[in-house]
């Protein structure tokens, strides 16, 4: 039986969801782009009483800075640099920051390839992508043996389907790692489910899903953890997000609901919640608190939400069974839920066989 680990990504030392936050996950170009940046990690590291660090590289600033057509370069010859036009980021850059900031985890530097449901289009986007992602996955893993060999690797992988795994997994063969990410705002809880057990099949017994505090999401890496890997981790800032656009999660399905001042919410809807932060307060009281007491109740609340997600699910993950009631219980949507325990079951039947007989299965 392995473990899940909820990191906490958004955070600063003057914006943290708890006294005590245990996992914490930190990005190249905030944390490392100076010695005062770097300074300030490590400061927040030791307010928050943090036992587990990862360091993404950067790969999301270069999603969004492509996005926004900055100019992007990857030059290990010049510092790492990003700004409001340009963005330079290196392997070396990542490695490097990994060694000053010893976390336990790292993340090699990945090119993200972008939304889209057109097979030519994903065909074209993961080709413009792929060269770059096999390159950085050795450069990171031949530094990391340089700089920070006792810090773990994980490789992204920026795949649409098994096809272009296959393909990127053949582009790097002998680089050494010691898990996978995977980024899931594109996929289908199907589909998430299909990744993991082809991750399983490989060998690969530690997994980190990349950008997600969905109930689903994290009900597939609870389960997983109990029945296939070692490790099964996943972070999200909707904590935060969320709580700056005076939006509260609902503790049994981590659906979203707006409590902002022009609200009308109804006095008859009770308060259920059993986080300290909402204790003897009601809707209504909490929509008419000043924005800043607002924002920082809904940031604790959010995080509390999560984290007892994660936890419930993975004490109710024993047997699929066993999952249903608790998903059930939280008031997640039936038909969805349906689907999900048909496909988890299906994995659990065909771990072990081809992978194209659960692929035909579950779609």
């Amino acid at each position: 039986m392995g473990q899940i680990v909820n990191f906490c990504a958004g955070v600063e030392p003057h914006v943290l969801p708890a006294k005590r936050v245990d996992a914490i996950l930190v990005n190249v170009p905030d944390a490392a782009v100076s010695d005062s940046a770097k300074y300030s990690t490590l400061r927040l590291f030791k307010i928050a009483g943090t036992q587990k660090v990862m360091l993404d590289s950067g790969g999301y600033q270069l999603h969004v800075g492509e996005g926004e057509s900055k100019t992007l370069s990857f030059d290990a010859e010049k510092p790492l640099h990003i700004s409001e036009t340009s963005i330079n980021l290196a392997p070396v850059h990542v490695m490097s920051a990994a060694a000053k900031l010893k976390p336990d985890i790292v993340m090699a530097l990945d090119f993200p390839i972008r939304k889209t449901d057109d097979p030519a289009e994903q065909a074209l986007e993961f080709m413009r992508k792929v060269g770059f992602n096999a390159i950085w996955a050795r450069q990171c893993s031949e530094l990391r043996t340089l700089f920070c060999p006792d810090v773990q690797l994980f490789l992204p992988i920026q795949c649409f389907n098994l096809n272009q795994l296959d393909q990127f997994i053949g582009m790097i063969p002998g680089v050494d790692c010691d898990g996978f990410s995977m980024p899931i705002r594109n996929m289908s809880d199907q589909k998430i489910i299909l990744f993991m057990v082809r991750f399983y099949q490989m060998g690969t017994r530690r997994v980190h899903l990349l950008g997600t505090s969905a109930i689903f999401a994290i009900a597939i890496a609870a389960y997983m953890a109990r029945h296939y890997f070692d490790w099964v981790s996943f972070d999200a800032t909707t904590w935060r997000k969320w709580a700056d656009y005076s939006v509260y999660m609902n503790p049994y399905n981590l659906l979203q609901s707006t409590i902002s001042s022009n609200m009308i919410i109804d006095e008859s809807i009770p308060m259920d919640c059993q986080c300290p932060f909402c204790e003897e307060k009601t809707y209504t009281y909490m929509k008419n608190m000043p924005e800043n007491e607002r924002r920082n109740l809904l940031r604790c609340h959010n995080w509390w939400a999560i984290e007892k997600a994660t936890r419930d699910l993975y004490e109710n993950s024993g047997n699929l069974i066993e999952l249903e009631r608790c998903l059930r219980g939280r008031g997640v949507d039936f038909t969805r839920l349906d689907q999900f325990c048909n496909a988890m079951a299906l994995a659990d039947t065909l771990k072990n066989e081809d992978i194209s007989l659960l692929a035909n299965a579950i779609f």
